[in-house]
């Protein structure tokens, strides 16, 4: 009997000091999202997507490693001034030996759980599916090399990352009600659901950041259960009409990529674009554009976009990004024709529920371009 009360006692004693262990760990950080909802946008900064960009610029990967006296900051100024230290530490050379750059830093840290111990799924989810390489997880040597992020946790505990974090709080603030002011004239996301016909439920994010130079990304992030959020990274704002034009464009790409992938399936479009990219493959590698399935991604991304800015920018910018997006520094060249075509897209909406539904007619259009 004795027996049993103690070994019911030292039983006890183990589950509660296994529960404040738990509680600690999950606790472990204290730096946590600084979030501001505007309608059905949460604007943020989270501390794991910030502190993969960190990684990125510490570890020069493009467009993280930007050395532009016009994008700098005081902010930028901090990272590089307080991270130096730790410009050698583990996680910043295993990212550069992964050759991670654009928008795999932040996919991963969407991804990671909130301790860093891991992701929010299993890797063998059928729904973890990295976008920027639209293959499961499980086949992306960074997602399933354990030391990678184990790595990234000692990062963050060894450069004191939340320290940094809270005492930039300030500045992120700032980013974020810059942006509320913006959004707070127009509600965008009424175009997204309108323009693409779908129906956004929760929220959509929009992360907002100084660390990408320039880069932005849109990203479709999953849950363990497949059900899709729409992402976007955007540069902090330097002013209105550049805000505009990047949130449509980057929220825009996670719904016109499998639209491109249709298009791009087509021989005759694909071949096209193919001698597009090579015609021009100078320009296009200075922007970060590889192939000539980046180029027709980049066209009709940004040919949708323009159907939103077309609403709220005034006719003289509208012209002055249209002349930018042909321009000799972007070769975008059929961007201005394929959204003038789109008009027949929105102005027959009961024909075509989604932009899916117009592929046959922008196939043929396509085809069409000089």
């Amino acid at each position: 009997m004795k027996k049993s009360v103690l070994q019911i006692l030292l039983l006890s004693i183990l589950c509660l000091f296994t529960a404040c262990n738990s509680k600690d760990t999950e606790t472990q950080f204290a730096a946590k999202p600084i979030v501001k909802t505007v309608g059905k946008i949460d604007v943020m900064v989270d501390p794991n997507v910030e502190m993969m960009m960190i990684l990125g610029r510490l570890s020069g990967a493009s467009p993280y490693n930007f050395d532009n006296n016009l994008l700098k900051s005081p902010y930028i100024d901090d990272v590089d001034s307080y991270f130096l230290p730790y410009k050698d530490e583990p996680a910043v050379n295993m990212s550069r030996k992964n050759n991670m750059n654009y928008g795999v830093f932040p996919e991963f840290g969407m991804y990671m759980n909130k301790d860093n111990s891991g992701f929010i799924m299993d890797i063998n989810n059928k729904n973890f599916i990295s976008a920027n390489y639209n293959l499961p997880a499980k086949k992306i040597t960074f997602y399933i090399d354990n030391q990678y992020i184990n790595e990234i946790r000692n990062f963050r505990q060894k450069s004191n990352f939340d320290t940094f974090f809270i005492n930039q709080k300030h500045i992120y603030e700032e980013q974020i009600n810059q942006i509320e002011q913006i959004l707070s004239k127009d509600n965008f996301s009424d175009w997204l659901e309108e323009f693409y016909g779908i129906k956004i439920k929760g929220k959509i994010n929009l992360h907002v950041t100084y660390l990408t130079g320039g880069g932005n990304f849109g990203l479709s992030i999953r849950d363990s259960k497949g059900k899709e959020t729409l992402n976007s990274v955007i540069a902090a704002v330097r002013n209105e009409e550049s805000f505009l034009y990047l949130i449509s464009h980057e929220f825009s790409h996670p719904l016109t990529f499998g639209v491109v992938e249709k298009l791009y399936s087509n021989e005759k479009i694909s071949s096209k674009f193919d001698k597009l990219y090579y015609k021009y493959s100078h320009v296009y590698l200075q922007n970060g554009y590889n192939s000539g399935m980046n180029v027709l991604n980049e066209t009709i991304n940004q040919a949708c976009a323009n159907k939103y800015i077309e609403k709220v920018f005034p006719e003289s910018v509208m012209k002055a990004y249209s002349e930018w997006e042909i321009s000799e520094n972007r070769k975008m060249i059929y961007v201005p024709a394929i959204a003038e075509f789109l008009d027949n897209y929105q102005n027959n909406r009961k024909k075509y529920k989604t932009l899916e539904d117009f592929i046959p007619e922008l196939e043929a259009f396509i085809l069409t371009l000089e």
